[in-house]
Order: structure tokens, then sequence, then C-alpha cells
């Protein structure tokens, strides 16, 4: 199997490094998704893939619900669950399990990697503050590395600008720099060996109603 990896390194960025890891670490690659809730044209699972496969080991998907975020009402939660229960039907068919944990996000991201050993963590871009406070805080307790893919914007954000524009005028013409060599077609993902499905025992609600009825919304 072609294990090349597909994704632009531009897009990629590591928040933190550990040596050797794939040769000292059996377990799964972890894809934690959490702005990018697509199991296809997703650069993030993707390189996670393309990871997994490169180092002949798991892949799994893991999306972490918070019991409430940013004053979100529970039609917006709806909404997202309906889509990410699609997405796991999708990912189910590539023999990739999604993974579904609920409650504070380092916590729980901390305590599904150390359960299967994982040997590296992928996660999409997000801007927000409060996100990026939890990839802070999990990145310091974790001895593996992290990489963050930018699977939102066609031009990654961390690549064109390392600083807060004045405005849309001084970030226009630096996209408009790259966007050719970034507007390039997805490819379509590979399907896992079918043992990789051993995973899905790991998750606790996979049920819709049941997470709906966790919310503190």
């Amino acid at each position: 199997m072609n294990t090349e990896i597909f994704c632009d390194s531009r897009r990629i960025r590591v928040l933190k490094e550990v040596e050797k890891q794939f040769s000292l670490i059996k377990g799964p690659v972890v894809y934690w998704m959490q702005r990018d809730q697509r199991a296809f044209d997703n650069w993030a699972m993707l390189y996670a893939q393309q990871l997994a496969l490169r180092n002949n080991v798991g892949l799994l998907v893991v999306f972490n619900i918070v019991p409430s975020f940013l004053n979100a009402p529970l039609r917006h939660y709806d909404f997202m669950l309906h889509g990410l229960f699609e997405t796991m039907a999708f990912l189910e068919e590539l023999n990739v399990p999604l993974i579904f944990t609920f409650g504070e996000p380092v916590r729980e991201i901390y305590k599904l990697i150390k359960e299967v050993n994982a040997c590296a963590l992928v996660t999409d871009f997000n801007p927000l503050k409060i996100v990026k406070n939890w990839k802070a805080n999990l990145i310091r307790v974790l001895n593996i590395t992290v990489y963050e893919v930018d699977a939102h914007n066609i031009v990654p954000a961390f690549f064109v600008s390392q600083k807060q524009e004045y405005g849309a005028y001084t970030l226009r013409p630096k996209i408009k720099r790259y966007l050719q060599e970034f507007l390039t077609s997805f490819p379509a993902p590979k399907k896992m060996p079918a043992s990789n499905l051993e995973f899905e025992k790991l998750s606790v609600f996979n049920n819709f109603d049941e997470i709906l009825k966790k919310l503190n919304v």
C-alpha cells in the first residue's frame, strides 16, 4: 500500500516533538477531531492516516464533547451531533473508529491517549483561545509528538502570517501570493485493515439521545 504523505508540510506544525516515538511506542495514531468534523476533504485526517500507514500502526479518531461550550444552545449541539454521527458512519467504512469522549477535554483526551498507548497525536488547527489553552495544557502532560494541521483554510493561517494582521487589506496579498500553490485536490482516504476497528470498544458514548441528555444547555 502506498503510504506517501500527501499533506503539504507547510500545512503542518509540530506543537511538541519526541524523538524515536514510532520505534518505541506501537500504539495507534490518534486524531483529535475538533473544528474540522468530516471524514473526507480533511487534511488533518489524511495526515493522521498517512502517519499510521507509514509506521504500520493503527488509527483512531476521537471527538470530545464538552457539556457546555461558549453558550451554545441545544439546537447547535443537535446539529453538530447529527453531522458527527454521519461522519462516524463514513469513517467506519474505512475501518476507522470515531470515539466520543465526554467532559473536560484535557482530562478526557489524556486518558484516552494513555489507554491506547498512542504513539502520536494529530489535531486540527483552531484559533479560539479556549481551544489553544486546551492544547497547551495537554501538551504539558503528554510525552508523545503532537502535530497540528490546518485543515480549515486553503492557505494555512499560521504559514501565511505569524502575527495579528491590521486588517484584511494586509492579509489578502499574502494569501493571494500562495493561493495557486494550495489549490490542490484532496486524495481519497485509504481503507485501514479490519483489525483497526477493535478500538470501537473504547467508545462509551455512542448513543445520540444519551449524549443530548448529558449536556448542560
